[in-house]
């Protein structure tokens, strides 16, 4: 039996409604090219990636749809069905909504680099380090102003005054962000002393957080000569520094809670401990001195009382020993108290002068962010919308006048003088009230008029012939 034989149109049709079935609705990101404005108002471009492409199409009842002016090169997240020309044959997207993909762009980004030092080893857990349990010399690596390092300052001197912060400040969003973040932690990894590294930053969006996505601050990180916590951003933000640092924080105050010990829980457990060896002592004593009662009640051995003498020297001396240990943990304490009170001065003093900058680089910041920035921007958003308004009009001019062109042509080949140019006459009666079609409607010797594209002429018909007649 002969197979069956399709036609091309029945196997496009197939195709067509397959693919519309499939693919009725997909999301599809991709780089535009080719992309080309036709004359109709349609909009026709290619989507592709490394190694594909794919036609797409945006008819023009559909372009009020799109909220940006598309262009070559641009990453684009594009929405719309799948379907087949069979005309060209050639399958296409039609597109009826579509947005800039440059989120998903950075986190493409991201997960390869993530890959990258997954590979390396640099995500390992063994290569982790400890946070020191007493830090006396932290480095805090985050922006000049803001709230994050008042908050990182604070949460220090609340929980553990004892410790000495210093700041290496730098730019944590924007161009530049990663060279200034690399140069700070090189600035901590030259300075002696350091215990611990602190980089943290407020939260935000990926695009401002992306300076913490990159390579070089990713390694200077993993490669930091002192333990790194991170603080950076919100509790559900996750940079790459975070997979690589020693330790990760939900958030910069985290961060600074992580890095030292709470002062309080430290008195706590100190205060525990000498309830505990007061006990001790207590109980050593009382188990000391029974054993003297015993041996005084006892006469078997007649050197007790020399013993108990030497004893009492002993205890004697161990009293004295532990009063001296008292007055010289108190003069200790209240030496410590008065540096802490020197240090606590020399901070604020700091902390002041910080302010003052603070206040200044925030006064700064306010005139740079103000209206007249946001001017620029709507003028140049605007500028970009009425040159696609123009291009649209002079197409849509263009459309119409061919339009136009192509009708009065037309008309013109229908205008009856048109045709007398070319050679054609007309013949009426010598009022011009009747146009004479039929040779039998004239008779010999009647008067008709004969009308040219320049005038007419008065004729006498003298011979009358028609066709079919000998």
């Amino acid at each position: 039996m002969r197979e069956e034989i399709y036609t091309v149109s029945e196997i496009a049709e197939a195709l067509r409604q397959n693919l519309e079935a499939t693919f009725h609705s997909v999301n599809i990101m991709g780089e535009i090219a080719n992309f080309k404005i036709h004359n109709s108002g349609h909009i026709y471009f290619t989507l592709r990636d490394e190694r594909s492409m794919i036609n797409a199409v945006i008819f023009r009842n559909y372009i009020k749809n799109i909220p940006f002016g598309p262009d070559s090169g641009m990453m684009v997240y594009a929405r719309g069905r799948i379907t087949h020309y069979g005309a060209r044959g050639q399958t296409q997207l039609l597109v009826y909504y579509m947005e800039p993909a440059g989120r998903g762009e950075l986190e493409l980004q991201m997960k390869k680099l993530v890959e990258k030092l997954r590979s390396g080893g640099y995500l390992r857990d063994e290569r982790k380090r400890g946070i020191p349990s007493y830090p006396s010399d932290i480095a805090v690596v985050t922006s000049i102003s803001g709230s994050v390092i008042e908050d990182i300052r604070d949460t220090l001197a609340r929980r553990w005054p004892l410790a000495r912060m210093t700041h290496f400040p730098a730019d944590v969003q924007g161009s530049g962000a990663s060279e200034s973040l690399v140069r700070a932690i090189g600035k901590v990894n030259s300075t002696d002393g350091i215990d611990l590294l602190i980089l943290a930053r407020g939260g935000g969006s990926i695009e401002d957080l992306w300076a913490f996505n990159t390579e070089p601050v990713a390694m200077a990180v993993a490669e930091s000569r002192y333990p790194v916590i991170t603080g950076i951003g919100h509790e559900t933000d996750t940079t790459v520094c975070d997979l690589v640092a020693d330790t990760r924080a939900a958030t910069p105050t985290a961060a600074a809670e992580l890095a030292v010990p709470d002062r309080d829980e430290v008195e706590e457990s100190l205060v525990s401990l000498n309830q505990r060896l007061d006990r001790a002592v207590a109980q050593r004593s009382e188990q000391s001195y029974r054993l003297i009662e015993y041996l005084l009640n006892n006469n078997v051995f007649p050197a007790v009382l020399f013993k108990l003498e030497r004893s009492r020297f002993i205890l004697d001396d161990s009293m004295e020993r532990l009063h001296q240990h008292i007055r010289w943990y108190l003069r200790e304490a209240g030496e410590r108290t008065d540096r802490n009170l020197l240090i606590l001065t020399g901070s604020l003093k700091e902390r002041l002068s910080e302010s003052r900058d603070m206040i200044s680089s925030k006064t700064e910041i306010l005139e740079s962010r103000g209206p007249s920035s946001r001017i620029s921007a709507l003028n140049e958003r605007l500028t970009k919308w009425l040159n696609f308004v123009k291009v649209r009009s002079v197409w849509k001019q263009e459309y119409l006048e061919k339009e136009l062109e192509g009708k009065l042509r037309a008309l013109a080949d229908l205008n009856p003088s048109g045709v007398l140019r070319r050679g054609y006459a007309i013949c009426t009666d010598m009022e011009g009230s009747g146009v004479i079609s039929d040779v039998e409607n004239i008779d010999i010797g009647d008067r008709v008029a004969v009308h040219f594209h320049d005038g007419n002429i008065g004729c006498e018909v003298k011979e009358r012939k028609i066709k079919g007649d000998e």
